[in-house]
């Protein structure tokens, strides 16, 4: 397990790089609309179309495949769960602050993202001599810039809410869940056998996925969508699609 060790820990070490971008607040505060809307393309893949592919991929093996209504309804119980999680930081009555309720909805969902990745990470040691992990510099680079962009993720609404560098730095160990995750595929392999504990690494993994895409949905229409069209012109929406391509492409060349 040295292997997963190393990989796991520099996979959940990135993002704390992007505190480099502290430096930069000023100018993310002043091109708010295409900062924000860019993010908005960022959380539209990884916790719409990523997490919702992840869900539907997963659903036909749930349960060993025999029970669709059991899946279905373990799956809404995921969706159900993110929306009560989202309601709850923005409209909830612990967090009265608007840019405080982005930064921990924000949190909340690269929490969920980042330790389902450290799943699908640990889940390619478990039952194979040699681990099926592809490590070239397309790989390499795609991770490095797909980390980065999540901790920059985290850190844009902690600069609108006027975090200080010692605040903003330790919000970027939230990513870090991914590590520990890691090894859960090989503990459920180590306590149930091969079969049960790939069931259970996946049942888990998908039900984390649907939670994730409900938080990702509010995130989205209350958190970073109307801070990214405030100024009401065009170029939020021009940034939404770039944002989305882009961090697309950067999945292209990991998966």
């Amino acid at each position: 397990m040295t292997d997963l060790a190393v990989l796991a820990a520099g996979f959940g070490a990135i993002p704390l790089a992007s505190i480099l971008l502290y430096s930069f607040r000023a100018w993310l505060d002043a091109h708010r609309e295409v900062v924000w809307g860019g993010f908005a393309g960022v959380i539209a893949f990884l916790g719409l179309s990523h997490a919702m592919a992840f869900v539907l991929e997963g659903k036909p093996f749930l349960f060993a495949g025999n029970d669709s209504l059991g899946a279905a309804s373990f799956l809404l119980t995921g969706l159900a769960l993110g929306g009560l999680l989202g309601w709850f930081l923005f409209e909830g009555p612990l967090i009265r602050t608007e840019p405080a309720s982005i930064v921990w909805a924000t949190a909340a969902f690269l929490a969920l993202h980042s330790f389902g990745d450290g799943l699908v990470l640990g889940r390619d040691f478990v039952g194979a001599s040699i681990p099926v992990v592809r490590i070239d510099s397309l790989t390499v680079s795609g991770t490095v810039v797909h980390r980065f962009v999540e901790g920059a993720l985290l850190l844009v609404p902690a600069f609108a809410a006027r975090w200080s560098l010692r605040g903003s730095f330790v919000l970027l160990f939230v990513p870090l869940v991914s590590i520990p995750a890691a090894f859960v595929p090989g503990w459920a392999f180590d306590a149930m056998g091969l079969a049960g504990g790939s069931a259970a690494t996946l049942a888990l993994s998908t039900f984390l996925a649907a939670t994730e895409a409900s938080v990702a949905i509010m995130l989205l229409v209350r958190g970073f969508l109307p801070i990214a069209s405030a100024d009401r012109g065009s170029r939020w929406i021009v940034s939404v699609m770039i944002g989305f391509v882009g961090i697309s492409v950067v999945h292209f060349l990991v998966e």
